[in-house]
């Protein structure tokens, strides 16, 4: 996946996850989880600790392991009442 295409997702603001080469997959609920600087190889997504939920995990993911991202996009239908 391209930086600008991460990027789009991320100033997007609606949640995605991020799927990974090698099978793991990292949910965004919204963007204060994901970190992509300007120009950069790498991609930062925090993650609560499965071992201690007070703690976060960062991890450090090259783009060139992102293989894609899944997003729902919210329904612009107005619900009938």
């Amino acid at each position: 996946m391209s930086h600008a295409e991460l990027r789009k997702r991320i100033e997007e603001g609606l949640p995605f996850t991020l799927h990974v080469a090698d099978g793991r997959t990292f949910h965004i609920p919204h963007r204060d989880y994901v970190f992509l600087a300007p120009h950069s190889t790498t991609v930062i997504v925090a993650e609560t600790n499965p071992e201690n939920p007070d703690e976060t995990v960062n991890n450090i993911i090259p783009l060139l392991m992102v293989s894609g991202v899944t997003q729902i996009r919210p329904s612009d239908r107005v619900a009938e009442g």
